[in-house]
């Protein structure tokens, strides 16, 4: 068999496909694995805020967030300390934000690829610009603030993200025209482990107009869509599909993968498939090298029949752990090697 590229690979899995080999996705972009399948680029048109002194940043909505160890150093909104408590009052806090002067949309293209290390012979790219309605809301109001507002002003919800999609919205045909991606990337965490936030009817009146408003260059374009999403998300497939999404990340065992599989043929891959939660070596820091490479193999031979899954790892622990940069990349290595086996693949 000829030697496929891991971008073709990747992209031959769009949509339910088969690959030649299950890819490893990487999607925080780790290089611990021999070849990359995909790397995310996308521009920043706002004005970076400098970091405040005490470590915080405050992004281009004016919402200050904290790295914490909780979070593994991600960094989340300060606990109630919300900048928003009335929502038909939006127009008085969140303001548009400062754009760069010179939004040179093909030098920072040129900019971000080389920065990423990106080689388009072998790599696909994603991109698209960053903005989830609901997490946006979340942080302006928190989880009970923002669901109480979509039930008691879902007008003024609707009106708040219609404004900060048309910040974006003029600038969609140039980067498209300038990174030329192969898969558009868009995200929004709607979801926990057991359930949506919020009703599939409420998915459909308020957020699905400005995904699809996201997405429709893209799709018009011919490519896939790229949707990042956590948590039990089986409810909304039949409107994620709607609007162009051939991919899930990252697809959590929350979710029933292999009967999805069945329901949906043809139709969407999922990416993930390893909750760290439910993989977490029970003597950890100590644990058995050859027991997670079964572990792993397992999750394999439990998701890869029929094509459209890619293996998506990521271990998290709190900051500083010694222990935890060994254990991903037996992990990241076993799925690589595995990954390449389970189809009869050879280059």
């Amino acid at each position: 068999m000829a030697k496929i590229s891991p971008k073709d690979n990747f992209l031959q899995l769009a949509g339910g496909g088969i690959p030649e080999y299950v890819p490893y996705y990487t999607y925080i972009g780790t290089e611990d694995i021999p070849e990359i399948s995909s790397k995310i680029a996308r521009p920043e048109l706002a004005v970076p805020n400098p970091p405040n002194a005490d470590g915080s940043v405050t992004n281009m909505w004016g919402v200050t967030t904290f790295p914490n160890q909780e979070t593994a150093g991600s960094s989340m909104p300060e606990p109630d300390v919300w900048i928003l408590d009335d929502i038909t009052k939006w127009g008085d806090v969140v303001k548009k934000p400062t754009l760069k002067d010179d939004l040179d949309f093909e030098a920072m293209a040129k900019a971000d690829f080389e920065r990423i290390g990106l080689d388009r012979s072998v790599t696909a790219l994603r991109s698209g610009l960053f903005f989830g309605p609901w997490m946006s809301l979340v942080g302006f109001m928190g989880f009970e603030g923002a669901m109480v507002a979509m039930v008691e002003e879902p007008d003024s919800v609707r009106e708040l993200f219609d404004f900060m999609t048309s910040v974006f919205e003029p600038y969609y045909t140039a980067v498209l025209d300038a990174y030329q991606p192969d898969i558009w990337h868009m995200s929004d965490d709607t979801c926990t482990e057991r359930g949506p936030f919020f009703s599939v009817q409420m998915y459909r009146e308020i957020f699905k107009p400005f995904y699809e408003r996201f997405a429709v260059q893209a799709v018009e374009r011919g490519l896939p869509i790229n949707f990042h999403i956590c948590g039990f998300i089986e409810p909304f497939i039949p409107e994620m599909l709607s609007y162009g999404v051939q991919y899930i990340e990252s697809a959590q065992e929350t979710n029933d993968i292999n009967s999805l599989k069945v329901q949906y043929p043809n139709k969407l891959s999922y990416l993930g498939g390893y909750d760290w939660g439910k993989h977490y070596p029970k003597n950890y820091p100590n644990y058995d090298e050859e027991e997670v490479r079964q572990d792993v193999r397992e999750a394999f031979d439990r998701y890869s029949p029929g094509g459209g899954w890619a293996m998506l790892a990521w271990p998290v622990s709190y900051v500083g752990d010694p222990h935890i940069e060994g254990l991903k990349k037996i992990i990241w290595d076993e799925s690589y090697h595995y990954g390449k086996k389970v189809y009869g693949y050879t280059d």
